[in-house]
């Protein structure tokens, strides 16, 4: 069982864990209403003076039934997900986006040609060189 002692010393934490209780007015149960996402408590009233007096007494009533051991497990529960941003993930800090590629799909002998004279074809694309298309020639057989 806990002591007030105890019990007051958590309310003192939580309550500044929680900071400024500052309600707001929710249209649907035409109330004010204040909660915390660190705790499931969550307190109503018809002002706001009536929540912020009432905030810490329901609270210290859940830090009562949490170190009595009464709270359901599902309420304490946190969850495994990651939750988000996890320490070392995504792309490392100041580094920068590399160039977009494109995959192109050929028959083997091209792209063995082309890995052997890529210098050359470096050369064309840059304008330096010059494409240059060569017909064959075919000469007529002579009779005999």
């Amino acid at each position: 069982m806990a002591t007030k002692k105890e019990i007051d010393e958590h309310l003192k934490i939580a309550l500044e864990e929680v900071g400024e209780i500052r309600p707001w007015f929710d249209k649907e149960v035409k109330e004010w209403i204040f909660s915390h996402r660190l705790y499931p408590v969550e307190c109503g009233g018809e002002s706001k003076k009536d929540v912020i007096e009432n905030y810490p007494k329901y609270l210290r009533e859940f830090i009562k039934h949490r170190l009595n051991k009464k709270v359901d497990r599902l309420v304490e529960k946190k969850a495994k997900g990651r939750g988000g941003l996890r320490p070392g993930s995504g792309r490392p800090l100041g580094s920068k986006k590399t160039k977009t590629t494109k995959t192109i799909r050929m028959k083997v002998y091209m792209a063995e040609w082309i890995k052997n004279h890529e210098d050359e074809i470096e050369g064309v694309i840059a304008g330096e060189k010059k494409i240059v298309s060569v017909q064959r020639r075919v000469r007529a057989r002579s009779r005999r």
